[in-house]
C-alpha cells in the first residue's frame, strides 16, 4: 500500500509584499520533532505565465547568522 505524503501545514506564517513579488516566511515542524523555516517568494513574470517560485530553509541555528549578515548588508544599501 502506497503512503500518501502528508501536506504539512505552517505552525506560523507572515506574508510581506513588495511590488510584483510575495515572500512568505513559514514554520514547520519536522518529522523529527525540529522546528525550521521556509522563506518562499513568489514572483509575477509575464501576463498569462504562472509566477515564479524559489524557496528556501531556514533550521534554528541558522537564524541569527542569516540575520546577521542581512543586517550586515543592509548598511551597504543606505549609502
Amino acid at each position: 500500500m502506497d503512503k500518501q505524503k502528508e501536506i504539512r501545514k505552517p505552525i506560523q506564517s507572515s506574508t510581506l509584499k513588495c511590488g510584483k513579488r510575495t515572500f512568505f516566511f513559514d514554520c514547520y515542524v519536522a518529522s523529527n520533532s525540529k522546528k525550521y523555516l521556509k522563506i518562499t517568494e513568489s514572483r509575477f513574470v509575464e501576463e498569462g505565465q504562472d509566477r515564479k517560485r524559489n524557496s528556501f530553509i531556514l533550521f534554528p541555528e541558522d537564524v541569527l547568522n542569516f540575520q546577521q549578515r542581512v543586517e550586515e548588508i543592509k548598511g551597504y544599501l543606505a549609502e
